[in-house]
């Protein structure tokens, strides 16, 4: 074994650079010849951080760039233009929700056991760019069924892509050797993505969902009539979205990566299947520890597939309602979403700055009120302007229900119970995802979107909000009894 080995094992045992060289000097290595292997380890991890860098950055540029170019909102709209009916909209949407509460779960589990590295996260990317190939070609062919099929697929290929990644980028770059815009991504990020949904949008209103004619007749073919094709601003979008999640997840190969033995599994999925299943079974019992818990959970399942049907239809309302009006139907889309984009950003901040000083129940019926305005809008005033501003509240308003949830969970539960609870909540939201969701998508098929938008705004007024305040009313009163005892001892 060599220097440079003996070197690299003495410094994965011993943080300290002087006990590692101290042992090597003990061993007959000259102090001098080890300052030298030392200095060249260090070159090569720095031009290793260097390259990671730039790849990351470029990978991470091309994502925001493929996330608005094929934003949720338009999705749903071709999907509609595709030929599914309303109630399919919305289905498949809660099919596709519970899909990635599975899949999300399933993955995350089976990552402590087993080590995902660039070859599988690259894969994944491609997978993901290659379904909007899919979607586009079906809202061309006008095929329903491979449209469903792109969207699953590519819905499996974006958590495999999406949450695997976030566990590599830590192991190959820490926090404190990115770039500035690897640190501040999520602001950077937003700001592409915006730029891209309206570039996008604009696509799609030049070269219309019709398509445009255009004929082709170069001198040196001789031909008889010129070839005439069409032109489709959403094949142009959706294929600029595949080419950026495909070479994304191809420059993810050229990373370079620490593998790390100890989550080598021989362990096969489908057997590991069976036990996370059993394993989610038995953590369910968390969310009926005791009714405050309960409570807790049940607003939140509500909110959340309240908040699913809504996006499943609000872009394509804004589409139908406003398409020959303003700057037309995708661009008025794009419009309302880039000023929910950047409210997010404001919303965040000034959640996360007077958390502690507002309290949970003013958060948590304030917050419930803000997300209620977007549906109630659509359905009172559905008007443009108002449509911009009340989603922009009904962002900061979810940021102000998630925050506040997250500190009664601190109060209900200790950080063990805390981990298992978050992480065990998607799957015990399966089975009632699909059956709420589907009941909405019947009402926006049965009735009109305006009525099934009425229906969201008082659910939320008349079920979420009344929980979440039952709920902080019994945490206080209990808190209080609490207090008195401590005091008369």
């Amino acid at each position: 074994m060599g220097l440079k080995e003996e070197l690299s094992k003495e410094l994965s045992r011993n943080s300290s650079i002087y006990l590692a060289k101290t042992n090597l000097v003990s061993r007959g290595y000259l102090e001098e010849d080890i300052d030298k292997a030392l200095k060249g380890m260090i070159d090569i991890k720095n031009v290793d951080t260097d390259k990671n860098n730039k790849l990351l950055g470029i990978k991470e540029f091309l994502d925001r760039i493929g996330y608005g170019f094929a934003s949720q909102q338009f999705i749903n709209i071709l999907f509609m233009l595709s030929g599914a009916s309303l109630f399919l909209v919305g289905f498949i949407n809660g099919i596709k929700t519970a899909l990635v509460y599975f899949v999300s779960g399933f993955l995350k589990e089976y990552s402590r056991i087993k080590y995902f590295g660039k070859t599988y996260i690259s894969g994944a990317g491609i997978l993901y760019g290659l379904s909007f190939l899919g979607m586009a070609f079906a809202v061309v062919l006008h095929n329903t069924f491979l449209f469903i099929i792109s969207l699953l697929v590519g819905s499996v290929g974006v958590i495999a892509h999406g949450d695997s990644y976030i566990l590599f980028i830590s192991s190959v770059l820490k926090s404190e050797h990115r770039s500035i815009f690897l640190k501040f991504i999520s602001y950077f990020g937003i700001l592409i993505t915006a730029v891209s949904i309206m570039l996008s949008a604009l696509l799609m209103e030049i070269f219309p969902v019709n398509g445009v004619s255009i004929g082709f007749n170069p001198i040196w073919l001789h031909l008889a009539s010129p070839m005439h094709f069409k032109i489709y601003g959403y094949l142009l979008a959706f294929e600029i979205t595949a080419i950026m999640f495909i070479i994304s997840g191809y420059l993810i190969s050229f990373i370079q990566e620490k593998k790390e033995e100890i989550y080598g599994s021989a362990l096969y999925i489908s057997s590991f299947m069976g036990e996370y299943i059993k394993t989610a079974k038995e953590d369910s019992r968390i969310f009926i520890k005791n009714r405050k818990v309960m409570l807790l959970t049940l607003a939140a399942i509500i909110l959340t597939v309240i908040q699913i049907v809504g996006n499943s239809y609000f872009g394509i309302f804004i589409y139908q309602h406003f398409n020959h009006q303003f700057l037309g139907g995708f661009m008025n889309v794009a419009l309302i979403f880039v000023i929910a984009l950047i409210a997010s950003i404001s919303g965040t901040f000034l959640t996360k700055t007077f958390a502690k000083s507002i309290g949970e129940a003013p958060m948590l019926v304030f917050g419930t009120l803000l997300v209620a305005l977007l549906p109630l809008t659509l359905y009172y005033n559905p008007n443009l302007y108002a449509i911009g501003l009340a989603t922009a509240l009904s962002i900061i308003g979810g940021a102000v229900v998630g925050v506040a949830q997250g500190l009664i969970a601190e109060r209900l539960m200790s950080e063990k119970e805390q981990s298992t609870y978050f992480s065990g909540l998607g799957f015990i939201s399966i089975f009632p995802t699909i059956i709420l969701v589907t009941i909405g998508a019947i009402i926006a098929q049965m009735y009109t979107l305006q009525t099934l938008f009425l229906g969201l705004g008082i659910a939320l007024g008349v079920l979420v909000m009344p929980l979440y305040f039952v709920l902080v009313l019994i945490i206080d009163k209990e808190y209080k009894k609490e207090h008195v005892a401590a005091s008369m001892k």
